[in-house]
């Protein structure tokens, strides 16, 4: 399990860490960590006297690296930050199947309204709610089906 608690909300959040991220942060705490007395997990790279915290300008720039090595489509033309993870982590758990109060809660979000402003229109999920239409007769537009 991993807790994190929200910088905004100041909620706690725990969620299940998968075996190959948790090995990940292990081998970072064993060989890549700076020792340091930093309460942080992940702390800027150096000596141990010149070890900080890392802020969300070393995030967004981290982020915006790996977008652009992948080469997506239109990034560029998009939000590339760390922000805009967590807006894909929404939307893959919508499209999963995943219901918007579970949603609500890992992206630490108090009401699944706030929640809303990160899904985009998830048109397959909403053609499944379409009711098919009835045969209309009428004289003054004819059969339509």
């Amino acid at each position: 399990m991993i807790t994190v608690r929200q910088r905004k909300t100041g909620s706690v959040t725990q969620l299940p860490l998968l075996a190959p991220v948790g090995n990940a942060i292990v081998d970072y705490l064993r060989h890549g960590r700076p020792d340091c007395d930093l309460p942080q997990v992940i702390v800027s790279a150096g000596s141990p006297a010149t070890a900080r915290p890392i802020g969300p300008a070393t995030v967004h720039s981290i982020v915006t690296k790996h977008i652009s090595r992948a080469d997506l489509d239109g990034w560029r033309d998009k939000r590339h930050g760390a922000h805009a993870l967590r807006h894909s982590l929404a939307t893959n758990m919508l499209g999963g199947g995943v219901a918007l109060p579970v949603i609500a809660e890992v992206l630490g979000h108090q009401s699944t309204e706030t929640t809303n402003a990160y899904l985009g229109l998830d048109v397959s999920s909403l053609s499944g709610c379409a009711l098919p239409m009835p045969a209309m007769r009428s004289p003054h537009y004819g059969e339509v089906s």
